[in-house]
């Protein structure tokens, strides 16, 4: 709290500015008149994504929402990134919160709870019984037993490959038969790369994701590990494991074989998903976002498919562990409308008036297997295929953030400096040849990052918390089954 306390009076001189660009990307919906004898009553909603613009599905269910409710108008406003944090500060420190806000990865459960910033929504409405029990978790939507939040989509996420169907047939390949291992994604990548003009093999947005897609090769061998390196086994991170190593080195093997498009080490995210979208590569990994932006936001990218992350050898696989609960809106502490705010969230959290529609037209699987599992719901092959994997692949992983110690931990480390070379970099370094001894890099690294750990473990337990690296280490989970919490 001193912490944001100082960082209070730097942003509120920033406040005006900062508002007002978030402001030129701000929608508004207008209602009716509304209905005789009821008063007209406005709800804010300061959301950190784009579900909600015009021209989104969100932004149609608002519109439909403002017809079945005239007397409710809804005021949606947007920011990104550290440009949402700042805003929210900012107002959270002049008392102006919105009615609901959708926070990013930034503000965590108990950071919203024990500023008094947010409050249940379990004491507005039925919240417990739109969902199945367990998407409901302790320290992540959940606290106290008291529910804050709920998912947006299925929290059975993860990675996939991409492929390029077309250009696997021009190369003279079998498009029902993509890569399954490390061996096949250098050869069809070499295939592709030679004999079809101005097109890669392979492509990844080493600016952005160099660790992430790495990690995701390593993972496949280490299941046990998380996508930032933290091996739950072991309860450390372990980015100098063998495994970690022979990720990279295969990255490496695939660049001088010449099938990597040589824009990668300057690729972004976006730029990244362009490429593929312009099919100047014909393998890749992504998020299961992906579908979605393929068809809204890439023009409808055609010819191409799904499937699991090529693996090293016969018997491994891409083993997802995942938290069984996500969250996603939260309603604030000071709003002066409960009542009609909880009936626009009574609105979103609805099966039939929200999730059905956000499967079938906006590509996002939703936090209901019932509706997951009918057919009927899909209109998208490439998501009905993602939807199979994730349900062959996503395990549960350990929930240490319901040890209030752990929780309070690992929200200590995140403050703290991260060290001075990250595992991008020296993946990077080593792609482009400026980090001969990128081995020893990654064990620094390692060792600093345990360190850090460490150390918040210890901060943690300063103040009052009863922690110890035992409470963040889990020896019975393999990484391939659901964690018995």
């Amino acid at each position: 709290m001193k912490r944001r306390s100082k960082i209070f009076g730097v942003i509120m001189i920033l406040f005006m500015l900062v508002l007002a660009g978030c402001q030129n990307e701000s929608s508004s919906t207008e209602a009716g008149s509304g209905k005789s004898g009821e008063k007209e009553v406005t709800i804010k909603l300061f959301s950190a994504h784009g579900q909600f613009r015009n021209g989104q599905y969100g932004y149609e269910r608002i519109q439909e929402f403002m017809k079945k409710h005239p007397n409710i108008k809804v005021e949606v406003t947007y920011a990104h990134g550290k440009n949402w944090d700042d805003t929210f500060l900012a107002l959270a420190s002049s008392n102006e919160l919105p009615d609901i806000i959708q926070p990013t990865g930034n503000f965590l459960i108990g950071d919203l709870v024990q500023n008094g910033w947010v409050q249940p929504l379990d004491a507005h409405f039925d919240i417990k019984d739109r969902f199945p029990n367990e998407v409901f978790v302790e320290g992540v939507n959940m606290l106290d037993g008291k529910i804050y939040s709920y998912p947006r989509i299925s929290p059975k996420s993860g990675s996939f490959m991409l492929y390029h169907t077309d250009l696997m047939e021009e190369a003279g390949l079998d498009p029902a038969s993509p890569p399954k291992n490390w061996d096949d994604l250098l050869e069809m990548g070499k295939q592709v790369t030679e004999k079809v003009d101005g097109v890669y093999g392979f492509a990844i947005p080493l600016k952005d994701s160099a660790a992430a897609h790495t990690l995701l090769l390593a993972r496949t061998l280490q299941p046990t590990l998380d996508g930032e390196g933290f091996d739950f086994q072991k309860g450390g991170y372990d980015l100098d494991s063998e495994n970690v190593v022979k990720a990279i080195e295969f990255l490496l093997k695939m660049k001088d074989a010449g099938i990597v498009h040589p824009n990668s080490p300057t690729l972004g995210l976006l730029d990244y998903q362009g490429l593929f979208a312009n099919k100047q590569a014909a393998f890749g990994f992504n998020a299961q976002w992906i579908v979605r932006v393929n068809q809204h936001e890439l023009g409808g990218v055609e010819d191409y498919n799904v499937a699991e992350i090529p693996v090293l050898k016969e018997g491994d696989r891409l083993y997802q562990g995942v938290v069984p609960g996500t969250y996603d809106a939260y309603l604030t502490k000071s709003t002066k409308h409960p009542k009609e705010a909880a009936e626009l969230l009574k609105w979103l959290t609805s099966k039939e008036d929200y999730y059905v529609g956000q499967m079938k037209k906006d590509l996002l699987l939703p936090p209901h297997p019932d509706l997951i599992q009918d057919e009927s719901n899909y209109s998208s092959e490439q998501l009905k295929k993602m939807a199979q994997i994730l349900e062959d692949t996503v395990v549960y992983r350990p929930v240490y953030e319901s040890n209030l110690g752990a929780f309070e931990a690992k929200k200590i480390e995140k403050t703290m400096a991260p060290p001075r070379l990250q595992l991008n970099d020296i993946i990077i370094g080593a792609y482009i040849g400026e980090m001969i001894d990128w081995k020893k890099e990654l064990t620094k690294l390692n060792d600093a990052l345990n360190t850090r750990l460490d150390e918040a473990i210890k901060k943690a337990a300063a103040e009052g918390q009863d922690v110890s690296r035992d409470d963040l280490t889990f020896p019975n989970f393999d990484g391939k089954s659901n964690y018995n919490q």
